[in-house]
């Protein structure tokens, strides 16, 4: 298949045979079971299966060059995810980190909003788009890639105790949730903007002054 198959009006894979190869978008975000679906090998498109709330009886291909939707998922039970993503990853309905793989590099995006605990979380080493972790209410046991190509979201972090940001930021910072300074170590390289509007015109100001080289990213108010 060298376009788009929309079948999102599936609820069940029962009888379902899939091309062997799909060269566009694959829609299955109508299915809320695995159970039966053999996906095909390759995929060079999207893959959307946003209604699947179980990972039971899931194959997913080894490679995605596209983007993977399993934006339903509350639990990673069963999941094993594609050894390389080249496009997004949405996981946002994940309350848990536990028995999460996730692949050591990610070529786009990646979506953990729904987690508000690091615990038991390993990111990916290299990640090239956003990282999405603005559920995060703490840092304790968060350890961030040392680079970032896009944006980072910790909106949810109230206190920067425990954090240690990536050296880089390639994108905008996110860390409009923190009410204090205190501890913040910002990253030596923010190449979009600096989100504090939860600091107060002060600190903001003592940051500005203590990173000279990324006072102007700081926004203002």
């Amino acid at each position: 298949m060298n376009g788009g198959l929309y079948l999102n009006g599936l609820t069940s894979a029962e009888g379902l045979t899939l091309p062997e190869t799909m060269n566009g978008y694959l829609n299955l975000r109508g299915l809320t079971s695995a159970e039966g679906l053999t996906l095909p090998e390759t995929v060079n498109g999207n893959i959307g299966l946003s209604s699947l709330i179980s990972a039971e009886g899931l194959t997913l291909p080894e490679t995605m060059n596209g983007d993977l939707y399993l934006s339903s998922l509350t639990s990673a039970e069963g999941l094993t995810l594609p050894e390389t993503v080249n496009g997004d990853l949405g996981l946002s309905s994940l309350a848990s980190a536990e028995g999460l793989t996730l692949p050591e590099t990610m070529n786009g995006d990646l979506n953990l909003n729904g987690l508000t605990s690091a615990e038991g979380l390993t990111l990916p080493e290299t990640m090239n788009g956003y990282l999405n972790l603005r559920g995060l209410t703490s840092a304790e046991g968060l350890t961030l890639p040392e680079t970032v190509n896009g944006h980072l979201y910790l909106n949810g972090l109230t206190s920067a105790e425990g954090l240690t940001l990536p050296e880089t930021v390639n994108g905008h910072l996110y860390l409009n949730g923190l009410t204090s300074a205190e501890g913040l170590t910002l990253p030596e390289t923010v190449n979009g903007g600096l989100g504090l509007s939860g600091l107060i015109s002060a600190e903001k100001q003592m940051l500005r002054e203590k990173y000279p080289h990324l006072a102007e990213k700081i926004y203002h108010g």
